[in-house]
């Protein structure tokens, strides 16, 4: 069975296939070269697959669906462009949207990653200061006059203590990330945490603008393969786990279907900002909407990439100050008794 594809796999493949298409060629043919003497076994898997419902009849979206390694949305889109007749603009948007999803994705998780890097890194440390440092200034000082060791034993005992709590509190940390990614992985508990994250009052702001990003990346891509406003708003309302942006795109494909103005609807809608919607209202009437829904991408998925970068540059000082502290009071714990012996006996 093969993997599903990638954000990138997706990518790639979509541009391909304009290019095939872009070339005259028919798509049995391309595919055939694609798939041809190529050292990447996974791409030469589904090409083979394509292949085979594309020889038996079927359609791209058919065979795309067949191979069932393409996100649902790509096979939709497909659909939509070969009914319109604009299939080769449709898989160029389709690339464009994916590898758009796939950039933003590695900065997702370049601001995950990295705290966790950290706490990975702080927790080495503190089982190093309380299984080999601590232990070693508790013998030091057991060598001393039982009334210094006495006096001293409190205190190792002390940052023995808190160096333990710490782990603790941070194996704990290390092992809910690694469970929230694994759920993450699948789609139901994956969908219930990120409607989750968008209305938690910390993340709720940060999620808004990754799913923004989202819709207006294939919002801009629709308008620009000539799928009718309802459809639009209908296809980018499934795209995101925001019940609160799904319900009000929703609204806005129903105001479209009662005869309302496109433009008019996004601007009243509130979903963009209020510059981006005003933009859009002065391009429908002047014709350059296709321009204008490109800009607009271009700024959230900007935004969406700010706020990833943000997270990084604020959580990551936090950690590296968190684990400077914590390990400066447990050494400070054990160093200050010591140096307080060390001027007795002076």
């Amino acid at each position: 069975m093969i993997k599903k594809l990638t954000y990138d796999e997706t990518a790639y493949f979509c541009d391909q296939l304009a290019l095939i298409l872009n070339a005259g060629m028919t798509l049995s043919d391309g595919i055939g070269i694609l798939g041809g003497d190529i050292e990447d076994k996974k791409v030469a898997l589904v090409c083979k697959s394509l292949l085979k419902s594309l020889n038996d009849g079927k359609t791209l979206s058919q065979a795309m669906n067949d191979s069932n390694v393409f996100p649902e949305y790509a096979v939709k889109m497909t659909s939509i462009g070969e009914i319109t007749g604009r299939l080769e603009n449709v898989l160029n948007g389709l690339s464009e949207f994916y590898s758009d999803r796939a950039e933003m994705s590695r900065a997702i998780r370049s601001s995950v990653l990295h705290p966790l890097m950290l706490l990975v890194m702080m927790t080495v440390v503190i089982v190093v200061l309380i299984t080999l440092v601590i232990p070693m200034f508790g013998n030091i000082f057991a060598q001393f006059d039982s009334s210094i060791g006495e006096t001293v034993k409190s205190t190792v005992d002390l940052a023995y203590g808190v160096g333990t709590v710490m782990l603790i509190v941070l194996l704990v940390i290390i092992a809910l990330s690694i469970i929230i990614a694994v759920l993450f992985k699948i789609p139901s508990t994956g969908r219930a945490l990120s409607n989750f994250i968008s209305v938690f009052p910390p993340t709720r702001k940060m999620s808004r603008r990754f799913s923004l990003s989202k819709v207006s990346g294939a919002v801009s891509m629709m308008v620009s393969s000539g799928i009718a406003p309802d459809e639009i708003m209908e296809n980018a309302a499934k795209l995101v786990d925001d019940k609160k942006l799904s319900a009000k795109l929703m609204e806005c494909r129903q105001r479209v279907l009662d005869g309302e103005y496109f433009a008019d609807i996004i601007s009243e809608s509130g979903i963009f900002p209020t510059m981006a919607a005003r933009s859009l209202k002065i391009a429908y009437s002047s014709g350059s909407f296709e321009k204008a829904w490109k800009k607009i991408s271009e700024q959230c998925g900007e935004a969406a990439m700010d706020t990833a970068s943000s997270i990084v540059s604020f959580i990551e000082p936090a950690i590296v100050i968190a684990l400077t502290t914590v390990i400066g009071a447990i050494l400070l714990t054990v160093m200050l008794p010591l140096m307080n012996i060390m001027s007795i006996l002076g």
